[in-house]
């Protein structure tokens, strides 16, 4: 890679998948006597990078000066010869502002920062105005050698005061995909500044690795996802290079919603809410049912199941201690609007034993609390969870409609599908129901992680007519996320601009999906599910959670009728010390190393085969609370592997290979997986010493944001 850097600049650009968008577009040349980083030159009638002996020969530099380049020559031959000119300030200005921003975050040590004005250009606050204009010229000057050729100044007629009001209004929505794709979301979207990962184990880089099976709780965007990103990002900047930002911006909110509109069945594209995750979508809807009644009861069957904020946000109360619009808040303070009365009661799914609630069991507790609401004269929100972490859909359809039926026009229904590991046929015929349907696009069809929709039903949105919703909202929502009407428009005038990229790849993701012919995806899921059953069922070390999952009503070619989320318990294996089940600390550890090459911390002797499986990296999804008698009291953890979108797509699928290739690969990939495991169980105490030794070097644990200790809740 080296060598490869060094003397061949077209082929390093190739190689790097977050560029590959980008090298599609621009052929690019290398000049060992350049002494220049890169400058800009027309062959054959385009704008092409060409690269020097610094840019060659400095490996930390490589990267920064390789975007900045070829998104300078993105944007020099997208636009109009007259546009060029007349905008030569800005388009360096974009292309700096992203190289910077990725310099911030990714880039090496400071004291190798390539540019001396990578800070100004990297900050929130906006710079002075007349330093960056001087900087502008120089580089500008620099990069397009003047001297060579006069005339690419020529013509420029923007002003001072029109260059310096466009950096203003634009300056938030520049950067590179990766850093605008982690903003725009509450605290577990930030990057960890060690690891580049989110809290979730996830980046915002493209995975070009299998054994991805972390779909129940987050993933990594692939390639194909994050060029869709890059293309749809560029597409932006070069729109507001021309335009005001806020042009481009609401036609890519509106093209969100109609794109989910038509996939989902929704009414119209206004009936959509975008949200950057679940649990801002249970804001949403509590406060659309406090439209009906300021006094509402909220009823939630499974929650050990859902989402760690999800009791939080059900009581209008703050679940993080930031906002999607990066507010500081006090996590668990009622947010300002929402009364403070709101009360949660909860059904829950598993018993003591870790068993199933019976159904009976979840109607009765869920009638007689309805019963109790609307006796003290509160309106009911009744969640539908379709499906829980582990797969269960709770309560049945069965039970909902019984409950509706006997209180009539007294609850409102929420469906949570935010796993999506449904039809969309079946979210359509939810809302015909008139219940409010919760999806994400960052679950089973692995978009970028925190991508969410509250979608509404008619008569949901008509309340917005004569609604005022909570102040409170205005940390969480933009306008242009809710229906256009009176309401919202107490709501923030920006735009989340992470918030609709991240929505740009899951929508790649659900597009791929959806182009595959309905009895491939039904072929493909079995054999892909038989493969992974087999392994598991085969596996002494782990415990299989029972499979109960809700048969759902008959649909033509349905890819639906089967558990897509495989839990399980892992057998401790005898170690001195551990628990005869992995508790659930345990087996967060356990999720940690599986992620990690964890080879080096192997005692020595150890055969290379070992080494080359505690090597290999596989993300699952993060372990889930289960109630079990075997851990003496404490609660026992359940790892997850997820089968998704992509892989019955084979959207992450390398140029040129065969699905039935692929799927094997992923099939086996889940072998190496129960492998890992068993030697993690083998060797754990001295991946535990060695782990030790290595905490105060590195901060490599990811917090699990998914099983933090849920509040108490009235039964």
């Amino acid at each position: 890679m080296t060598g490869t850097r060094q003397t061949d600049p077209m082929q390093w650009v190739h190689m790097v998948p977050e560029l590959a968008f980008l090298a599609a577009s621009s052929p690019v040349i290398g000049k060992p006597e350049q002494s220049k980083p890169f400058v800009c030159e027309q062959h054959n009638g385009a704008w092409t990078p060409v690269f020097g002996k610094l840019f060659l020969e400095n490996k930390e530099q490589i990267s920064f000066y390789g975007r900045m380049a070829l998104e300078l020559a993105f944007l020099l031959n997208s636009l109009p010869a007259h546009d060029v000119k007349k905008y030569l300030n800005r388009i360096w200005v974009a292309c700096a502002r992203s190289a910077a921003r990725w310099w911030k975050i990714f880039g090496g040590p400071v004291e190798n920062c390539p540019e001396r004005w990578v800070e100004a250009l990297a900050a929130d606050r906006l710079p002075d105005m007349e330093w960056l204009q001087q900087v502008c010229q120089q580089q500008l000057s620099s990069v397009f050698q003047v001297g060579n050729d006069p005339q690419v100044f020529s013509g420029q007629t923007e002003n001072v005061n029109d260059f310096c009001q466009w950096v203003q209004r634009v300056w938030p929505y520049l950067g590179s995909s990766d850093v605008l794709m982690a903003e725009g979301g509450d605290e577990r979207l930030g990057l960890n500044p060690q690891t580049h990962q989110n809290r979730y184990g996830c980046t915002y880089s493209p995975s070009v690795t299998g054994g991805q099976y972390s779909s129940s709780t987050a993933s990594s965007p692939s390639l194909h996802a994050f060029n869709a990103v890059e293309k749809c990002r560029l597409g932006l900047v070069r729109e507001m290079l021309v335009q005001p930002p806020e042009v481009p911006l609401l036609a890519l909110e509106a093209d969100t919603k109609a794109f989910l509109a038509q996939y989902y069945g929704v009414e119209k594209p206004d009936n959509c809410i975008l949200a950057p995750s679940g649990t801002d979508s249970v804001l949403a809807a509590l406060a659309l049912s406090l439209v009906v009644n300021p006094a509402v009861g909220v009823v939630l069957a499974g929650v050990e199941e859902t989402g760690s904020g999800v009791p939080l946000a059900t009581q209008g109360r703050h679940f993080a201690s930031t906002t999607a619009l990066g507010f500081r808040v006090r996590k668990s303070e009622k947010i300002s609007g929402f009364p403070a009365g709101t009360q949660l009661v909860t059904a829950p799914l598993r018993t003591e034993n870790g068993e199933l609630n019976s159904r009976q069991n979840i109607f009765h507790i869920c009638q007689q609390q309805i019963h109790k609401a609307i006796q003290a004269g509160q309106r009911v929100l009744l969640y539908l969870l379709d499906t829980s972490k582990t797969g269960q859909l709770v309560p049945d359809m069965q039970v909902v409609q019984a409950l509706c039926h006997t209180y009539p026009g007294q609850i409102d229904v929420v469906v949570d599908a935010c796993q999506a590991r449904l039809m969309p046929e079946r979210i359509k015929a939810y809302l015909q129901r008139g219940w409010a349907v919760m999806v994400t696009g960052s679950k089973f069809y692995t978009g970028p992680a925190f991508c969410g929709s509250l979608l509404l039903p008619e008569a949901w949105r008509q309340r917005l007519d004569h609604a005022v919703l909570p102040s409170g909202l205005v940390a969480y929502f933009n306008q242009a996320e809710w229906p256009a009407c009176k309401a919202t428009a107490s709501l923030n005038n920006g735009f989340n601009l992470g918030l609709l990229l991240r929505w740009v790849g899951a929508c790649a993701e659900i597009k791929r999906f959806s182009d595959v012919p309905a009895t491939e995806k039904i072929h493909r899921l079995g054999q892909f599910l038989g493969g992974i059953r087999h392994i598991l069922e085969q596996d002494q070390t782990i415990e299989l959670l029972p499979d109960t999952f809700a048969k759902r009503s008959a649909l033509p070619d349905a890819w639906d009728q089967q558990q897509t989320i495989f839990s399980f318990l892992i057998n401790g294996g005898g170690n001195s010390g551990m628990t005869p089940v992995l508790n659930l600390e345990e087996c967060r550890q356990l999720h940690v190393w599986l992620k990690q090459d964890i080879s080096g911390y192997l005692p020595f002797g150890c055969p290379d085969s070992v080494y080359q499986i505690m090597a290999r990296n596989y993300q699952l999804g993060q372990p889930v609370a289960v109630p079990y008698a075997q851990v003496r009291g404490q609660m026992a953890g359940a790892l997850r592997i997820s089968v998704s979108a992509r892989h019955i797509s084979g959207s992450d699928m390398p140029t040129g290979m065969a699905y039935q290739t692929y799927l094997d690969q992923e099939i086996q990939n889940v072998q190496y997986v129960m492998e890992k495991i068993s030697l993690i169980l083998r060797y754990w105490p001295f991946l535990q010493k060695a782990e030790e030794k290595a905490a105060s070097a590195q901060s490599e644990n990811v917090v699990d944001v998914e099983a933090e200790v849920l509040l108490p809740v009235a039964l």
